[in-house]
């Protein structure tokens, strides 16, 4: 790949690599993965620099992963220097179904942007693509452009190792699309390397996509920190009934959509943080576990939303989610009182003292429940762990739940919150801190037609937020007690998070449409003013940093 690169200029190259890279498949969850990986080697080992030194590029292979899928690191090094600064990217894409009937051009960026030149059904798309200023197709965006840029920056001072003040580690990550453990897995390997290489990391720079947020934004945005994730899950039991009774159960997919209608989209059970895009909660999963028709309601629905955390300690939110949920339940048990004295009311027919009742428990007071009951609650869950082949993460704290229902074997109608895989922390830059400075003074002394604008939190998930935690060790004890299984399906390495603490911030690659088949990047910006900007502050940051 050198040959090719070694007498463009430099926005040339970062499209060279682009495409070189949106060519090979790396599909979440496919072996194109591995390839991507295998690709970016060769790409790396073609330098010169790493052609002397084959040693300073290797791959680190993710544990018992069944694709014998791989994180990408290469060190270019500065004799007797320790001050090092992280280039971090992932390399996994989503699927590409949405392309529908021209699927098979997802990874050709050219025939794309001949598509989409004649593209009327949307007038921006077609004249992005007519302008050539765009690069089109799966993963342009997210973010194999941002992977191009790590490379060529990361070639840049192989070329100019006088300028090179620090080492940089190059970390290429997989399966970020999903659950991160490409990342996870990475976090054993920088701790190692911190050891073995003495390395004192200052900075974690990631180059994963920003996009306008309206039409007609103007901004380029800058995040120093990214925002965490908690899956929100919802057990919802009902009490089942024949449809010819309806009034003497309570439904649980009734019970469901009243939860989707609180917690979805809802702006008012959201931390409120002045001048940050935080998003509510959003439904990724409700359906009933009914697997055949019958005239019986369900009598247990599963749900499961996408949380988003900047602050707030997890823990907290889940919390905060139960209150709203029972408030919100006792208001339905007295609808549902009203209709049923309505219906008899017609008919002629008594009234009858109703009790229903709908009960609300956090994972943890779950299980204290069952204690009282005097059920052997750790007995069950040795059991269940023996015997349950899981093979959907989402799937089984559900699962376990089912378990220790059946074992209960009440008549309760009940709403038990947990969370589920994946779990993102949220960290943020100290403003006081000396990266957030440099950032500062860097972004001050560039152009203002760039506009550009700090924020705090990266507003869509990111591999960063497991460089560093906020949240303290008792809020996350707190949170594993709510988190049904977690040592088994996801084992987070908490200390080495909080032992690693390496700032991490993005200034990423500027685009539209990422993860639709509309997919594209700004390459003026991405190619010409980014590699620039993050090399200035790479700079900034080893002049500040004493050894």
């Amino acid at each position: 790949m050198y040959q090719k690169l070694k007498d463009l200029q430099q926005g040339e190259r970062i499209e060279e690599l682009t495409r070189r890279l949106v060519s090979i498949s790396s599909i979440n969850g496919t072996v194109g993965e591995t390839e991507l990986a295998t690709e970016l080697v060769k790409i790396l080992r073609s330098f010169p620099v790493f052609k002397a030194h084959p040693d300073w590029v290797w791959t680190q292979k993710i544990p018992d992963d069944q694709l014998g899928r791989k994180n990408v690191f290469a060190l270019l090094k500065k004799t007797s220097c320790r001050k090092t600064i992280i280039y971090h990217s992932h390399f996994d894409t989503v699927g590409v179904k949405d392309f529908g009937a021209i699927e098979a051009k997802a990874f050709d960026p050219a025939a794309l942007q001949t598509y989409f030149s004649h593209y009327q059904a949307d007038k921006e798309v077609q004249q992005d693509a007519a302008s050539g200023d765009w690069l089109f197709g799966r993963g342009a965006l997210d973010m194999k452009s941002g992977d191009a840029v790590n490379l060529m920056n990361l070639l840049y001072y192989s070329e100019h190792m006088d300028e090179l003040q620090g080492n940089l580690l190059f970390m290429g990550n997989c399966v970020e699309e999903n659950d991160h453990s490409g990342v996870i897995a990475a976090l054993s390997e920088l701790h190692r390397l911190q050891i073995e290489e003495h390395l004192n990391y200052q900075v974690a720079i990631n180059t994963d996509f920003i996009s306008p947020k309206y039409p007609g934004d103007p901004n380029k945005y800058i995040y120093y920190g990214a925002a965490g994730k908690m899956l929100t899950c919802c057990y919802v039991k009902g009490i089942e009934t024949h449809v010819g009774n309806p009034y003497s159960g309570i439904d649980s997919t009734l019970l469901a959509s009243r939860i989707n209608l609180l917690l979805n989209n809802n702006p008012d059970l959201v931390e409120t943080i002045p001048n940050e895009e935080v998003l509510p909660s959003t439904c990724l999963f409700l359906r009933d576990q009914k697997d055949f028709y019958n005239v019986q309601t369900a009598k247990v629905t599963r749900m499961y939303f996408n949380t988003f955390t900047y602050r707030k300690p997890a823990v907290e939110l889940l919390a905060e989610f139960k209150t709203a949920i029972a408030a919100d339940c006792e208001k339905l048990v007295a609808t549902l009182t009203k209709r049923q004295q309505k219906f008899f009311e017609k008919l002629e027919i008594p009234a009858t003292a109703e009790n229903k009742k709908v009960v609300v428990y956090t994972f943890a007071e779950y299980l204290t429940s069952l204690r009282q009951q005097q059920l052997p609650v750790e007995q069950l869950l040795t059991d269940f762990k023996r015997t349950v082949d899981i093979t959907d993460k989402r799937a089984a704290g559900f699962q376990l739940i089912d378990f220790l229902e059946q074992q209960a074997n009440d008549n309760q109608a009940k709403i038990i919150l947990f969370a589920a895989p994946p779990f993102c922390p949220h960290n943020s830059l100290d403003t006081d801190s000396n990266v957030y400075r440099q950032l500062q003074s860097v972004l001050e002394q560039q152009p203002a037609a760039e506009n550009f604008k700090l924020k705090e939190f990266f507003p869509y998930l990111s591999d960063s937020s497991y460089l560093a935690i906020d949240e303290s060790a008792q809020e996350l004890v707190s949170l594993q007690e709510n988190f049904p299984l977690a040592a088994q399906i996801y084992p987070l390495p908490f200390d080495q998070m909080r032992s690693l603490s390496i700032p991490a911030l993005d200034i990423g690659v500027y685009g539209k449409g990422a993860h639709t088949w509309k997919e594209r990047v700004y390459k003026p910006y991405s190619f010409e003013v980014l590699p620039q900007l993050i090399r200035d502050f790479t700079t900034a940051v080893w002049k500040s940093t004493k050894e």
